[in-house]
């Protein structure tokens, strides 16, 4: 049947079967090279369902999106993609997957991130409701350390780090809100708990905060964690359907959103409003990874507002048009009132 199909082409169109072929062939096996990096690029806008239970909520018109990416590592044929498109980042291995860290692990650890700062979200939006919300945790869990962390030969996976500067410290959270109040280049001692011999010992190390691997300006020690059992006392059941959508960066979008299904007034006046920035528990917005990737995502969903981390602005700033507006944001209350702001010319 082949030698009969070929035969039956003309010349023209065997030299095109067999350019076609190639570029198959060679699109096919750069695909199966591995390469020592992970790409971002712009994955889709989510305004996610959340269940309130038998708590009245309200339904609105407009959009409030919250930005991901897509993280994962690259093949070559992504690697060379990466060199032509400008929506394409490159991150070396290292930088997103620390040593002693599966891609399995590194995806749990995402999914965690996300449990949690859902978690933060609702909190922080039913306290600007009027409620009383309280959360625990039981320390700070170490899950990986990166290759060029000060603290490499000082942490090891499994520490329960308690306290900065002898200040208690409960939840990842609350780790990273308190670093943030020092800056890059500053020591600071962290107390942790160590089982050694199969006994749980106090211990502590100094260590010089770095600059963020990803966000400019921001200090950090320079490991992975996770709050241990982490609970939060709520009126009433909330669940916002992430999916398997990982990262704490969709964080003060889902506050914004059960804010809005809360309140009987529609915060985005119909408007489509997109934004990104982790939340802590106080309400401040933290910068986030990838904030070309989104800024590109949330203007091909048509969005007139985007909200960025201030620590972010300036990479998203040159973004913005007489169409879609780029605010830099540094707290859920401000975020509203960019909102009503904008709403309401």
């Amino acid at each position: 049947i082949y030698n009969l199909f070929m035969y039956n082409l003309s010349s023209k169109n065997k030299k095109l079967l067999i350019v076609v072929l190639f570029i198959f062939i060679l699109v096919s096996s750069l695909s199966l090279i591995e390469t020592e990096y992970y790409f971002m690029s712009p994955g889709p806008p989510y305004q996610w369902d959340i269940d309130f239970g038998e708590i009245k909520n309200y339904q609105f018109d407009g959009s409030l999106f919250q930005l991901t990416v897509r993280r994962d590592e690259a093949n070559l044929l992504i690697y060379l993609w990466s060199m032509v498109n400008d929506s394409y980042d490159l991150y070396p291995r290292e930088v997103i997957l620390p040593d002693g860290v599966t891609p399995q692990e590194l995806s749990e650890i995402s999914i965690q991130n996300m449990r949690t700062s859902e978690n933060v979200a609702i909190a922080v939006a039913l306290k600007n409701l009027g409620f009383d919300i309280t959360s625990k945790g039981d320390g700070v869990a170490v899950v990986g350390i990166l290759d060029d962390s000060p603290v490499r030969d000082k942490l090891k996976k499994g520490d329960l780090l308690i306290s900065i500067n002898n200040k208690s410290i409960s939840t990842a959270t609350e780790f990273i809100s308190t670093l943030r109040t020092y800056s890059i280049g500053e020591t600071i001692s962290i107390g942790l708990m160590r089982e050694v011999d199969e006994i749980k010992k106090d211990l502590s190390i100094e260590t010089t905060l770095i600059e963020h691997v990803e966000y400019e300006g921001e200090p950090m020690v320079g490991f992975l964690a996770t709050t241990v059992n982490q609970r939060f006392d709520f009126p009433f059941e909330i669940d916002i359907k992430t999916g398997n959508v990982g990262g704490p960066s969709a964080g003060l979008m889902m506050a914004l959103n059960v804010y809005n299904n809360l309140t009987q007034d529609d915060i985005t006046n119909s408007l489509i409003i997109a934004g990104t920035g982790t939340i802590e528990i106080d309400g401040s917005v933290g910068p986030v990874g990838g904030i070309r990737q989104k800024v590109i995502a949330a203007k091909r969903a048509g969005s007139q507002l985007i909200l960025v981390p201030t620590a972010n602005f300036k990479e998203a700033s040159p973004f913005s048009t007489d169409e879609t507006a780029i605010v830099a944001v540094d707290s859920f209350e401000e975020a509203l009132k960019v909102i009503s702001d904008y709403s309401s010319r």
